[in-house]
């Protein structure tokens, strides 16, 4: 299934024509990278021992951090599927690109990272789980190639992906994996369903991390009647959904393999990403709705070729800022529009980045949330009196709400945030028009319990 393509060229189509040119100088890289996006949706940064969790649910991840650039505190701009992830493709924040809720769509008039790689001379292929990645959202715009698994997860895509990689990894090739695995239901299979079980406490007898159970968890924190999983059965969910990465991690350690025994491995630029994290009742609730740093706060690993330039990053950085990152690498030039900037340069040490991160929910209240030094203020436009302010590099949790001690950071932050929607809204694209996915996604969606 291809993409819906939009007209190109410009400027990457003219430099992807001069490459060889300029290769034939001595004025570039031996080659364009080939360049991998493998996307784990659900994926929470604190889940993984590369950043400092307990469990082992992450050996091989873990392995491969250590050769890659790894990004601390990096923050998606958006709680959920949708709009993080056409702002990790586009380099738009959500109220520019529009894809807020649930009944839109990415505008064909945003430019994605496919779109540009391939103007440039890049192959495209995506191996996608459906859901909100699915075309029907006008994600695949650019991908010559946007196979839908439709919830099959990684032990179809990564397969397939690899027979792609057999045929074109001789070429300039931009690859995105994307999977569902860890989203709810929490359903590991043997062995994983079992590894982190030991010295818990049973569940309450029938209990299962359904969507249908945890969703009814997550709705009524809205109701006049809130409730809550007991410690027995949130701490057998949470082992569940570690086990689920712990099965993510083992895929990945398979396609890792077959990069190997294809001679890619150390030609290709590598990056590891999540959309958003994921609830266990931090605060009161589950799954993931709110901009909390458990959900906003995403894990971001870029190996480039040959594992150079391997360390530990901790300015905070966008899920908007991936897309101009590899563009750069691929040594083409982004659009003008868009919103993020490469992380090449804190990669290289060259110079810092911005330092500062914003979020946006269209839910709860319309919320808002900006990072920046060692400070994370939470906002809601319709409920003017709701300030969060958060030292979260010393409270990840964000469990001491220090707005009150510290008006002043409040008031900065909260005028920083107020500039940036105004020029955000300012840059809105397209025209909002939207049709409805098709009967397969919906039932998709429904599965991970996005409609009802």
């Amino acid at each position: 299934m291809s993409g819906r393509a939009r007209s190109g060229g410009g400027i990457g189509r003219v430099l992807g024509a001069l490459a060889p040119v300029l290769l034939a100088a001595g004025c570039g890289p031996a080659a364009p990278p080939a360049i991998i996006v493998f996307d784990i949706d659900t994926l929470r940064a604190d889940h993984l021992g590369c950043y400092g969790y307990s469990r082992d649910t992450s050996p091989i991840l873990d392995a491969f951090a250590s050769e890659a650039a790894r990004f601390d505190w990096a923050f998606a701009q958006a709680p959920y599927t949708g709009p993080s992830q056409a702002s990790i493709l586009t380099s738009l924040y959500p109220s520019a690109h529009g894809f807020l809720r649930d009944d839109e769509e990415l505008p064909l008039e945003a430019v994605t990272l496919a779109e540009v790689l391939r103007d440039g001379g890049y192959r495209t292929a995506g191996f996608i789980d459906g859901g909100y990645m699915s075309d029907d959202f006008n994600m695949g715009q650019g991908f010559e190639l946007y196979e839908n698994v439709r919830g099959r997860g990684l032990a179809r895509s990564v397969p397939l992906a690899l027979g792609w990689l057999r045929e074109h990894g001789s070429e300039p090739f931009l690859l995105l994996i994307h999977t569902y695995d860890t989203h709810t239901p929490y359903t590991p299979k043997p062995p994983y369903r079992e590894l982190f079980l030991d010295g818990l406490a049973p569940p309450t007898p029938g209990f299962e991390p359904t969507v249908e159970v945890m969703e009814g968890i997550r709705q009524s924190v809205w109701t006049d009647q809130p409730r809550s999983l007991p410690d027995n059965d949130l701490e057998y969910a949470k082992a569940l959904y570690d086990a689920e990465i712990r099965y993510v991690d083992d895929w990945f350690g398979r396609f890792v393999d077959g990069l190997r025994e294809l001679g890619l491995y150390d030609r290709s630029v590598i990056v590891v990403l999540s959309d958003h994290g994921e609830e266990f009742q931090e605060h009161g609730s589950v799954l993931h709705e709110k901009l909390y740093a458990t959900v906003t706060r995403i894990p971001l690993l870029i190996r480039l070729p040959g594992g150079r330039r391997a360390g530990t990053i901790p300015t905070i950085v966008e899920g908007v800022d991936v897309m101009p990152t590899l563009v750069e690498l691929a040594g083409l030039e982004a659009p003008a529009n868009t919103h993020g900037g490469s992380l090449l340069p804190l990669i290289e040490g060259t110079a810092g980045g911005p330092g500062r991160a914003f979020g946006e929910s269209p839910y709860y209240g319309r919320e808002r949330f900006l990072a920046e030094d060692d400070r994370r203020l939470l906002i809601s436009r319709d409920r003017p009196e709701r300030e969060e302010l958060y030292d979260f590099p010393a409270d990840p949790h964000e469990q001491d709400n220090r707005a009150a001690a510290d008006p002043a950071a409040v008031d900065r932050l909260r005028g920083r945030i107020d500039a940036w929607e105004r020029w955000v809204a300012a840059a809105r694209i397209g025209d909002g028009a939207t049709s409805p996915p098709d009967e397969e996604t919906q039932r998709q969606l429904r599965a991970l319990g996005y409609l009802r």
